[in-house]
């Protein structure tokens, strides 16, 4: 009917969404992308996923403004499209121990230089920098008392955030959600394959995937099929078949 509300989305709302969704895949507009955020230094090539304003950094910059907040998600412009990469790539070192942007006279890499923790948001692999000077407490110490939970209590190498430990805690009153299907699921967070739970969401993200934003068109030009996704498992002719396949003899095929 006319009053249906997603059918006026789509004939109103569907085409602006969806070329939003677009431009958020690019560096968006020139007050955006032509000088860094914070310090205006040209050609920046960064961008946090998790901070408001979608801003793009220089690499300094970035690092200054995630000393508190070292599990965000960060995106480089590689030229041509934002490619995942991680505060600790671009040198951003978590100290515990001590107050945020304070340095340790002597700091202690974790185990390997490989700590990894895991948020809400996904799991994260970290510089970690222990305090090892003359007021350092113990490691699982330096560790609870930046909120975060470790997976052992001798020589952690993994850790669990409170914020992620309670939010587990509540899903399992409400979904009975298991351990393995809840880490799983924030391993697929971290890939960006994310299985959303809001019809809207999935179907512009459907839209996006199948390249039906970039029809000047729009939405409703797009026909039977054109969304459907290739199965790579079916014979195929000049996808997975060897070229002259029909001349094969009959037992194979």
């Amino acid at each position: 009917t006319k009053d249906d509300p997603l059918r006026k989305w789509c004939e109103d709302d569907r085409d602006r969404y969806l070329q939003e969704l677009l431009r958020l895949d690019g560096r968006g507009g020139p007050d955006l992308a032509s000088a860094c955020g914070l310090c205006n230094s040209e050609h920046p090539r960064l961008r946090c996923e998790e901070c408001f304003g979608g801003s793009m950094f220089c690499e300094a910059c970035l690092i200054d403004s995630h000393n508190c907040n070292p599990l965000h998600r960060i995106e480089r412009w590689n030229g041509t499209f934002f490619e995942h990469t991680t505060l600790k790539e671009i040198g951003l070192r978590v100290q515990l121990g001590h107050r945020v942007g304070e340095q340790c006279s002597n700091p202690k890499p974790a185990a390997g230089d490989n700590f990894v923790v895991v948020d809400t948001n996904g799991v994260h692999k970290i510089g970690l920098d222990y305090c090892d000077c003359e007021f350092a407490q113990h490691t699982t110490t330096q560790l609870l008392r930046a909120r975060w939970y470790p997976a052992t209590p001798t020589a952690p190498n993994t850790a669990a955030t409170f914020n992620v430990l309670e939010y587990f805690h509540l899903l399992t009153f409400e979904s009975k959600a298991s351990v393995f299907e809840f880490l799983h699921a924030s391993m697929r967070r971290t890939n960006n394959i994310d299985i959303s739970a809001v019809p809207q969401w999935r179907h512009l993200k459907m839209l996006k995937r199948a390249g039906r934003g970039h029809d000047p068109d729009g939405v409703l030009a797009t026909k039977e099929g054109e969304c459907a996704v290739l199965c790579p498992a079916c014979p195929q002719p000049g996808k997975n078949l060897p070229v002259h396949w029909r001349d094969a003899p009959q037992w194979l095929q």
